[in-house]
């Protein structure tokens, strides 16, 4: 049977938990550049960044508004009172009280804008992100101090003009429009292929 000695163990512990820290920093390092990269990525060969590429059937906002109700007439419709640019849609839930009644409880599900003209797919305003080489930190194998570090950087997005489909595809995953409503107050095929449509909605 091995049997460590005190400073033996401390050290192996020490090391054990610098590699840990180091793989974990790598991973979310990782996970960030790939998560940044597919949020921008193209839908169907369409740049998500470009207005003409995903406008399709733009729709006011009032309209939008009007066809939901029609699919579901108990979403309710706020202005955001800090942002009213920014409209919230909700639904009401029965939630037990701990005195063993009922109240109403409502939840958010999504925002759509309360002016101006709604594409049918959503904008994603693009910028750049500067983020550590992640091949770079993990070859050294321990903690690089700041200004020797190698940056590179990645696309994401900054902000988003919402789409008609994306607060379709956020009702649809909650289950408060179904298919039949949208073919019937939307249509279901878009007016150009998209693959995020098709794989959000299967």
């Amino acid at each position: 049977m091995l049997i460590l000695d005190t400073p033996a163990q401390e050290r192996w512990v020490r090391t054990g938990a610098q590699e840990r820290t180091q793989a974990q920093r790598q991973s979310a390092l990782e996970h960030e550049i790939f998560s940044n990269t597919i949020s921008v990525c193209d839908d169907a060969g369409y740049d998500t960044s470009e207005l003409l590429a995903q406008t399709g059937k733009p729709l006011s906002p009032m309209e939008v508004r009007r066809r939901l109700h029609l699919c579901n007439p108990k979403l309710i419709f706020e202005t955001a009172i800090r942002h009213p640019q920014q409209t919230g849609i909700y639904f009401e839930k029965d939630e037990r009280t701990p005195a063993g009644g009922w109240m109403k409880r409502k939840i958010f599900i999504c925002g759509m804008p309360t002016t101006d003209i709604m594409p049918e797919f959503s904008v994603l305003h693009q910028t750049m992100k500067r983020v550590p080489n992640p091949d770079v930190v993990a070859a050294s194998g321990k903690a690089i101090p700041r200004d020797a570090v190698k940056w590179i950087e990645v696309p994401t997005f900054y902000a988003e003009t919402r789409g008609w489909r994306t607060v379709l595809i956020r009702l649809l995953h909650s289950e408060l429009i179904t298919r039949f409503n949208v073919e019937q107050h939307f249509t279901w095929n878009p007016t150009r292929v998209s693959a995020k449509w098709a794989a959000e909605t299967k």
